[in-house]
């Protein structure tokens, strides 16, 4: 199997659309080796520190982190240090962000005036990512690796109850990057009343991908945090 940095490396050499010049470059991060820490506590001088001593089996990675001023957390995230240094032998001035960074922010905004707690799933790629909220005050988020829709219904289950979700007034909104949404929803609505698939095209009708299912749904975030 070939690795993540040669098919990168591969790519950057040999992808016309990777060789232009841009006037600004943003990395997004896909990792669910992640923390939060609230931004009045963060300290970048232990970011470092800390995420080793969270992720140990993650020492080849670089450590970043990304302040989110509007949700008031810093995420410090890895990216393994090869794959970094290839994108900025290409792109010097390139930016990184955490996938769960541009989420955290856009179901932030989403939450505001909600009026209720409101749970966001995300599937991806084997894993899943859990974002609760009140009132666009951030409440718990984690990636668990998944194997079946019936992983995620466990992991979710045991979320709600753990953050005294209710079952008639709380809410939970899906997306994927696959074709697991529908199903997952079915499966949540024998003991959630509002479950709801989230619509691409309302919540980036306004940007150029007009909410394309071809361009994950992180991606598409970025677009519109303001980054």
């Amino acid at each position: 199997m070939i690795s993540l940095a040669a098919n990168l490396k591969e790519a950057l050499l040999n992808e016309p659309l990777l060789k232009s010049t841009y006037q600004r470059v943003n990395v997004l991060v896909t990792t669910p080796s992640f923390t939060t820490i609230p931004a009045v506590e963060f300290d970048r001088e232990q970011s470092s520190d800390l995420f080793h001593f969270l992720f140990p089996s993650e020492e080849n990675s670089h450590v970043s982190y990304n302040v989110l001023r509007r949700s008031g957390i810093a995420i410090v995230f890895g990216l393994d240090r090869n794959i970094r240094k290839l994108l900025l032998d290409d792109y010097p001035r390139a930016r990184f962000y955490a996938s769960a960074s541009t989420l955290v922010e856009f179901f932030s905004d989403k939450s505001v005036g909600a009026g209720h707690k409101q749970m966001y799933v995300y599937l991806h790629d084997k894993e899943m990512t859990v974002y609760c909220f009140h009132e666009g005050r951030m409440l718990f988020v984690n990636t668990y690796q998944v194997n079946s829709v019936n992983d995620c219904q466990y992991y979710i289950m045991n979320v709600w109850e753990q953050f005294g979700y209710d079952q008639l007034d709380d809410s939970i909104e899906i997306v994927s990057d696959n074709d697991q949404s529908q199903l997952l929803a079915d499966k949540i609505q024998n003991f959630i009343k509002k479950v709801h698939l989230i619509d691409r095209s309302e919540d980036f009708r306004e940007t150029i991908t007009h909410g394309s299912k071809v361009i994950p749904y992180d991606l598409q975030t970025l677009l519109v945090c303001g980054y």
